[in-house]
Order: C-alpha cells, then sequence, then structure tokens
C-alpha cells in the first residue's frame, strides 16, 4: 500500500504483518499512525485474498503509547481541547474495531512494551504472543486521564475487574508471565521467535473457512460485547472531561515536566 509513513505492510499469500515503524519513536502512537493503521486494517478486512494479520513493533519495544510531541501540544501551558481530545478518542476506538473485525483474525505480537494506547491495541486483537521481555502497562490515571480506546472494557473482559483495577490504579506492568498465566497472552516465547511463531499461528489460522471464522469471532464478540455496549462513547466523553478537568491538567503538565524536555 502506497503512501505509508507511519507503518509497514507485508503480505505473504492469506498473512499480512502489519508492523509498526517509528522505531526512532519507539512506535509512538500518533495520529498519523493511528490513521494508517485504520485505513490498512479496513482495507485487509475487506480483502477477501487475506485471512489473518501479525501487528508488532520494529526496534526496541512494541510501541510506548502515545505520542508525546502531540501530548504536549495537547495538554501544555496553552490548555486541552476537549473537542479533539474526544475526536482522537474516536479515532483510536475506530482502530480498536478494525481490530476486532470478525472478518479477519488479528494477532498482536508483542516485545519490549506495550504503553497505554499501546496496551489498548494489543487488548483489541483476537490473539495475543507476547515475548518473554515483554510487559503491558497504562499510566494514564498519572497523567489524570482514563485509559480510552475501549482498553478498560478490554481488560475487564479478559482480565477481569480486579486485575484491571490493579492494574489501572497502581501503573504496574502485566509481565509475559501473568499475561499467559492469566489467559491474556497465548503464548510466550523468546523475542527472537515471536515473529515466526506469530506467523505459523497466523498460517494455521488462514486455512479455516472464512465465513466459519467470521461467524465465530461475530458470536464470540457478540457474547463479550454485552456489558460494554456504550463503552466507546464513555471512553470519549470521559477524555473529554478530564481534559476540562484543572487536576486532570494539572497531572498532565506534571507528568510532562517530569519526563524532560521534548526531544
Amino acid at each position: 500500500m502506497a503512501g505509508l509513513t507511519t507503518v509497514r505492510l507485508e503480505t505473504d499469500g492469506p498473512v499480512a504483518l502489519l508492523t509498526l515503524a517509528r522505531p526512532a519513536k519507539l512506535n509512538a502512537m500518533s495520529r498519523r499512525m493511528v490513521a494508517e493503521l485504520t485505513s490498512v486494517l479496513e482495507g485487509l478486512a475487506a480483502d477477501a485474498r487475506v485471512r489473518c494479520v501479525v501487528l508488532a513493533g520494529e526496534g526496541r519495544m512494541f510501541s510506548a503509547g502515545a505520542d508525546l510531541d502531540e501530548f504536549r501540544d495537547d495538554f501544555g501551558a496553552g490548555g486541552a481541547d476537549p473537542a479533539a481530545t474526544e475526536r482522537e478518542a474516536r479515532d483510536g476506538a475506530r482502530l480498536a474495531a478494525a481490530l476486532e473485525s470478525p472478518d479477519i483474525v488479528t494477532i498482536a505480537a508483542v516485545h519490549g512494551a506495550a504503553i497505554g494506547g499501546a496496551a489498548a491495541v494489543v487488548a483489541a486483537c483476537g490473539l495475543r504472543l507476547f515475548a518473554d521481555d515483554a510487559r503491558l502497562l497504562a499510566p494514564e490515571l498519572a497523567m489524570g486521564l482514563p485509559l480510552a480506546w475501549g482498553g478498560v472494557e478490554r481488560l475487564v473482559r479478559d482480565l477481569g475487574p480486579a486485575v484491571t483495577r490493579d492494574l489501572l490504579l497502581t501503573g504496574r506492568p502485566l509481565t509475559a508471565e501473568e499475561a499467559v498465566a492469566r489467559g491474556f497472552a497465548m503464548e510466550r516465547v523468546a523475542p527472537g521467535d515471536l515473529l515466526d511463531r506469530a506467523r505459523r499461528i497466523a498460517a494455521l489460522c488462514a486455512t479455516r473457512p472464512r465465513l466459519g471464522t467470521s461467524i465465530v469471532l461475530g458470536r464470540i464478540r457478540a457474547v463479550a460485547d454485552r456489558s460494554r455496549a456504550d463503552g466507546v462513547d464513555d471512553d470519549a466523553a470521559s477524555l473529554a472531561a478530564a481534559a476540562r478537568d484543572p487536576e486532570a491538567l494539572a497531572a498532565a503538565r506534571a507528568y510532562l515536566k517530569s519526563l524532560g524536555p521534548a526531544s
């Protein structure tokens, strides 16, 4: 697919490898990356030749989450724009919905870390493989913000409310070992074997009839989603409310200050 600048797409028959490709920025999820990911995924879901997508990150980690340069613009000294924040939340929710499409199997191949919005992206994937060094973190509350993009609902769905409260309130990491033990990740593998293993699983999934796979994925999603019908709207409204809250804004600015000047 021409014109991509933040992600890379490779296809091998019915299997696609979609790579977050901003390694110098730790694959930070800029607005452009969110848009490119969504466009590619929606296109692949509509392509009858593609059955499965492996989502991976280039470089040191899967993704560091939000692009801090954009975050500084959104929550810097000039104040936040609630309307823009709400719009970006809906864009992220659309990306997560594309990852959950019943028309394609998505496999997250996670190494290093998946932080914040990247954690929500991983949670939206149908299957998840963790490298031994992988960890998932959601530090948004340290910035005065709720985890968005349907991340809370999906973590509750797949980890349960108690573990989700623990992860979101303390900001501690979910390690690869714990992710497998709790059923969030299907396997943990050596970092050097991660992509090969993900491709093998994708190739197996791609042998299943497309219609039957779509029906099964749709039914699983319908059952799992009964408790979160309003989650996307709640996410967008919650982020907009946080963008208006003085305490949340102060927390966001303090967090940014602790990181030092922009690179």
